[in-house]
């Protein structure tokens, strides 16, 4: 067995379109029921949570234990942590555990990378990012990583944090990209084809205007409770589709939640993402709205796909 810390992991991927790619795989395995995935086990104590994620198709098996501290980040802790076990098929034996928070954090950007891919326009330029946490940062390297973005627009409401956010996306993304930090969301809008969100707000962090929020591609990362929405009731209304990662998401996110009980959006003007990458196409819409809060199957193949990669280069701690 070996143990798989945060430089190991990067160190096993030649490239961030690895990861994308076995997004794009574990999709093809949920479209096809190719897996075994029970529901997240979701255990709050106050505002702290405690998640299971256990999953199983036939390549292999793991399981993700993960713990959400949000009050972490005052004490320079992430608020993230946890580990992923990678189990033997043929004898039930763990063959690998690795930091969670650091495969979270890649296969989520990989899920908004996969998004951008296939939903936001052919003639996209500019993608803004609201958030500048973990995630933000992923989700506009990943973004650069699927389409060859000019400029990125980067909004948070901590204002004092973005030079150096910014500072830490240039230094990741292997060519010349126009980053600006905005004032607000409504600058971000203007100035953005697709827009990325990333936060753990309870209330919408984008302007309730269907003028300025017509013709975007729109991702929606960070809600993942039933109390947490980034998107208004605009956006809703003016939206041809939403695809979701996976149908647990209608029960657990409050920007799917809210509109369906809300009247705002029907259930069958809500599909899955591995419709579009079956069809091995994406679809160009005026406005779009794209919703992920995860699954265990991203976190199983990719997984697999960083072990696979560390075994090869011989990278990790052994542990007997």
């Amino acid at each position: 067995m070996i143990y798989l810390n945060k430089e190991d992991i990067l160190k096993s991927l030649a490239s961030y379109a690895e990861i994308m790619k076995a997004v794009e795989d574990a999709y093809k395995a949920y479209e096809i029921g190719n897996y075994k995935m029970p529901s997240r086990l979701r255990e709050d104590m106050g505002q702290n949570a405690l998640l299971l994620m256990p999953c199983i198709n036939a390549k292999g098996l793991g399981t993700k234990v993960l713990t959400v501290f949000p009050d972490n980040r005052a004490a320079d802790k992430p608020a993230i942590d946890g580990v992923m076990i990678l189990n033997d098929m043929a004898t039930g034996e763990p063959i690998a555990i690795m930091d969670a928070k650091d495969l979270t954090a890649l296969r989520t950007g990989a899920v908004g990378g996969v998004a951008v891919k296939y939903l936001a326009n052919g003639k996209t330029n500019t993608v803004g990012i609201i958030g500048a946490g973990t995630q933000g940062f992923y989700q506009a390297v990943f973004a650069c990583s699927a389409r060859k973005v000019k400029a990125l627009r980067i909004y948070d409401s901590r204002a004092e944090i973005l030079d150096s956010f910014i500072e830490r996306i240039r230094t990741e993304i292997p060519y010349a990209v126009d980053i600006k930090a905005c004032g607000s969301a409504e600058e971000l809008l203007a100035d953005s084809e697709t827009v990325i969100t990333a936060t753990n707000s309870c209330r919408p962090v984008i302007p309730d205007d269907e003028e300025m929020l017509k013709g975007k591609c729109f991702i929606g990362i960070g809600s993942f409770k039933p109390s947490m929405r980034e998107y208004p009731e605009s956006l809703f209304r003016i939206c041809r589709h939403v695809y979701i990662d996976t149908y647990h998401a209608l029960h657990e996110s409050g920007d799917l939640i809210t509109p369906i009980n809300e009247g705002w959006i029907k259930k069958d003007r809500i599909s899955h993402f591995g419709e579009l990458i079956n069809a091995k196409q994406g679809k160009n819409m005026d406005t779009v709205l794209f919703k992920a809060v995860g699954m265990a199957l991203f976190d199983l193949f990719a997984a697999q796909r960083i072990f696979e990669a560390a075994k090869e280069k011989g990278i990790g701690q052994k542990i007997k």
